[in-house]
């Protein structure tokens, strides 16, 4: 289940983009401190987010109906 770590970094870009952060590091420096954190989805070529615990690893994506949902906290390795 785990990902490369380009795509990794991929996916959390598209998570800053979409969630209205300046930069990757601005979405975990708040994550850090929050208990519902964003997450994405990691399927390829689906953009859906949704606000997920912080350790949130196979989150259900209502988009592509996978458990493929993970936290910026988890795809940044933090967690």
């Amino acid at each position: 289940m785990g990902q490369e770590p380009t795509e990794r970094v991929a996916n959390l870009k598209a998570l800053a983009e979409l969630e209205g952060y300046e930069s990757v590091e601005a979405l975990l420096e708040v994550a850090q401190f929050d208990c519902v954190i964003p997450g994405i989805c990691t399927t390829a070529g689906c953009t859906y987010t949704v606000e997920v615990e912080p350790d949130q690893r196979e989150g259900f994506c209502e988009a592509c109906g996978t458990s493929t949902v993970q936290s910026a906290l988890v795809l940044a390795e933090r967690i």
